[in-house]
């Protein structure tokens, strides 16, 4: 307990994994930031090149740009290797970026300093629960306190002590600390090639991947928990073309807000949709944005509009995704049309009119059927379209909605009539990894993991939960590809803007498969203004269970 309101206990306080975190919290390493985010890289670089290991090694000691990165970031690459040399290496995860502190309002200067902001928060407004752990002293509050500079701080530490006992792990170590993973994972995406091409020339056997994002945990009993996999997410859109008309001859055209409407209503929260692994479902599609492409107010009906959806996925993987968004258009389209024909036909019975309404067809194309009628249609002159559909984008854009201005480009260049139905796919995209007990090294991450549990409960008193996936979404989705190469095909077929807005090196994560598991410090309430670590968990227990853990999964390895 705090032997003064807002003060860290001097046993906490003197610890140098804390001492560590604090220096860490300091870098306001908001994403994306070219000053920040290589500040805190550089920072974890300048820690550990002192070490004797890596003055005698500095080629295990790197930082590695992100290549084609607008922004001249780099991600951490640093391996202790064990005297005696083994192919077996396990690796520590972690991304060293943060959310903005806009949530945090007035106090948001104070959010990288989280003594002084745990301190200054006893004054606001907050959620019960919230209130009873601050008042309780053991928690932290701040920015980045538990995504996830704590689990990453955690790992930097472990790995400066193998260093100085490089013979005592049975494999070697290698820390990844990525920038990004807040936006789009470019920093892992760049090290899932770098992994890959060491596995390759130098003939690395990935363990596996240790990734330590925190326990987001709920409620007065919250205990913390180990994932065996990470969830998946995937952007869906629906991009919807009508007929334009004249609000005074309403029925002489077509709207996109009827076929629009239809999608969301079908799709929006639907369990019917929902994934499920081993007997639990996860929620399904969830609307990210929904609005009209008027660029100017007129009396004409509104004829483009534009969806996309978060869906979480355990098993799904793009084609069935796919297969099941053209049958939600087309239905969509179905229902909208007959709804049309059905009014227009009443509304002439009332004005006493005898010609029967007008009938309309309608499309449901995903991206690739349009794109290749594009490229059909302007042949050599399809890149540079794309390039000039590109730059007439608003500053400052984001890559979705570069990618809505791509397929409304194509279907104006194809001349596509509506009723129209476009969709696809658009970035990010984190394919789910799931533990099915399949190979050795999920069976391995298994076994690792009941132990540690064990641990906990023996040597700790303390209750750990295992749980099937980290539900957060996390950089492991890009240890590998659980699925054929063709579902990662489609995925791109069906993305505006392919490898020029986003892209995922496919080839790389065909090459690896890397066993996986998360497991880090307790926290609450990540990007909210109340986010915070819980501290005797972080400082005296945690630690202890994660190099327990790695032993067990580096003694698994030997051969």
């Amino acid at each position: 307990m705090l032997e003064e309101r807002g003060s860290v206990p001097k046993k906490h306080a003197e610890s140098g994994l804390y001492r560590l975190l604090l220096d860490m919290l300091r870098i306001p390493s908001v994403s994306p930031s070219p000053e920040h985010e290589n500040h805190i890289a550089r920072f974890l670089y300048d820690r550990l090149a002192p070490l004797p290991y890596f003055k005698e090694h500095p080629e295990d000691l790197r930082l590695l740009p992100l290549d084609g990165d607008p922004f001249g970031r780099h991600f951490l690459y640093a391996i202790v290797r064990k005297d005696r040399p083994t192919a077996d290496t396990l690796i520590l995860a972690g991304h060293m970026d943060v959310v903005s502190a806009e949530a945090c309002g007035e106090l948001a200067s104070f959010a990288f300093d989280p003594e002084e902001y745990t301190r200054r928060l006893h004054v606001a407004a907050m959620p019960g629960d919230a209130r009873h752990d601050l008042e309780s002293g053991e928690w932290l509050f701040g920015r980045g306190v538990a995504d996830m500079k704590s689990g990453l701080a955690a790992g930097v530490d472990l790995l400066m002590e193998e260093a100085r006992n490089p013979q005592g792990l049975d494999a070697n170590l290698l820390l990844l600390a990525v920038p990004d993973e807040e936006n789009n994972s470019a920093g892992m995406l760049a090290a899932s090639v770098e992994l890959a091409r060491i596995q390759r020339e130098d003939g690395l056997r990935y363990l596996a991947c240790i990734e330590l994002e925190p326990t987001f945990a709920t409620g007065e009993t919250a205990l913390p928990s180990i994932y065996l996999g990470s969830i998946g997410k995937i952007n869906t859109f629906f991009f919807c073309s009508g007929k334009e008309t004249h609000v005074g001859e309403y029925y002489e055209g077509f709207g996109a807000a009827p076929v629009i409407s239809r999608i969301n209503l079908e799709l929006e929260g639907n369990p019917e949709y929902a994934d499920s692994l081993g007997g639990r479902a996860y929620p399904p599609f969830g609307c990210m944005r929904q609005t009209d492409l008027r660029r100017e107010y007129s009396a004409t009906i509104m004829t483009r509009a534009f969806s996309f959806y978060s869906y979480l996925t355990a098993t799904k993987l793009p084609g069935r995704i796919l297969a099941e968004m053209r049958a939600v258009a087309e239905k969509a389209l179905r229902e909208a049309i007959e709804a049309h024909e059905r009014n227009a036909g009443t509304f002439a019975r009332k004005n006493g009119a005898e010609r029967p309404s007008r009938k309309w067809s309608s499309m449901a194309l995903s991206y690739e059927e349009v794109r290749r009628m594009a490229e059909a249609k302007l042949s050599a002159g399809f890149p540079g379209f794309v390039e000039e559909v590109l730059s007439r984008t608003p500053s400052g854009a984001d890559e979705r909605t570069k990618a809505v201005a791509l397929v409304e480009g194509m279907v104006e260049a194809c001349a596509l009539a509506g009723p129209l139905v476009v969709f696809g796919f658009l970035p990010p995209w984190y394919p789910h990894r799931a533990n099915l007990g399949v190979a050795e090294g999920e069976r391995r991450m298994e076994r690792a993991a009941r132990e540690t549990v064990r641990e906990a409960r023996e040597r700790f008193g303390l209750t750990v939960e295992t749980r099937p996936f980290f539900e957060g979404v996390s950089d492991l989705s890009y240890c590998g590809f659980q699925g054929e190469a063709l579902e990662m095909a489609t995925f791109a077929g069906n993305m505006p803007g392919w490898k020029r807005l986003y892209g995922l090196p496919t080839e790389a994560l065909a090459e690896l498969d890397i066993p996986i598991l998360n497991f880090g410090p307790l926290g609450k309430d990540a990007h909210k203004n109340t986010e915070r670590l819980h501290l005797p968990y972080f400082v005296e227990v945690f630690p202890k269970l994660l190099r327990f853990l790695v032993r067990r999964v580096a003694e698994k390895g030997e051969r």
